[in-house]
């Protein structure tokens, strides 16, 4: 089951970080900070606990996902896919043109998922991350929801 997460959740998303991107995850009080923002949305999956968990930022014309990690027991079980289609979802709600994300240059797994759902390599950002890796900036278009006449 999906839903969307609260502060409530804090302390198991902050377990899914440690677990899903161990020395490379947020820190806990940037995981509260997204939680708070009303810019931002969280979503949890939940079988028996949480076993993933997907982190948004809407900006001006997109919505970019800040962080997408599922419990290696669970993965390649579609839950990754259903996460994206939420994002998708929020972006057409939220009426933004397209996903972004970026994703480490060094992932190609991650890189082979997001395009068979579609995402397009932008460019390559060299350093991106603090640790000094490049990523890659991903984009797919969505079709904004209509409005209700």
């Amino acid at each position: 089951m999906i839903r969307a997460a609260d502060a409530t959740d804090l302390d198991a998303l902050y377990e899914l970080e440690g677990v899903c991107f161990a020395e490379r995850k947020f820190r806990k009080e940037h995981i509260l900070w997204i939680l708070r923002n009303p810019r931002a949305s969280t979503f949890v999956y939940e079988n028996g606990g949480v076993v993933a968990a997907l982190m948004l930022l809407n900006e001006q014309d997109v919505t970019r996902v800040l962080s997408i990690g599922v419990r290696p027991a669970h993965r390649r079980q579609g839950i990754g896919r259903d996460l994206m289609a939420v994002a998708e979802d929020v972006a057409r709600r939220q009426r933004k043109d397209e996903v972004r994300l970026e994703v480490n240059a060094k992932n190609a797994g991650a890189i082979a998922f997001y395009r068979s759902l579609g995402y397009e390599l932008l460019e390559r950002l060299p350093e991106y991350y603090s640790w000094g890796d490049d990523a890659y900036a991903m984009a797919k278009a969505v079709a904004p929801a209509a409005r209700n006449p």
